[in-house]
């Protein structure tokens, strides 16, 4: 082929294109489709809508606040004392 690149050790570089095919519902199709066109706000607004539709039964982790390094140090001793204590 015309596009295949020779190294100079012998070997050529072969580009496959290789195609799968997969069945999903027409409404999650759809859905994909409206988040692929959406900017990055309004799917951070879809997802906080999801999380109160759902009534909180998922979570999107990327939404969580990040925990104060104060906090942090704090749940960590509690750990280490009660695995201290055994």
């Amino acid at each position: 082929m015309s596009g295949d690149i020779y190294d100079f050790d012998g070997n050529v570089r072969v580009a496959e294109t290789i195609t799968y095919y997969r069945y999903v519902p027409r409404l999650i199709y759809e859905i994909d489709m409206a988040l692929k066109s959406m900017k990055e706000e309004e799917q951070t607004k879809v997802a906080k809508y999801i999380v109160r539709l759902t009534g909180k039964r998922y979570l999107f982790p990327s939404l969580a606040r990040p925990q104060n390094k104060k906090a942090l140090f704090k749940e960590l001793d509690k750990i280490s004392k009660r695995t201290r204590g055994k």
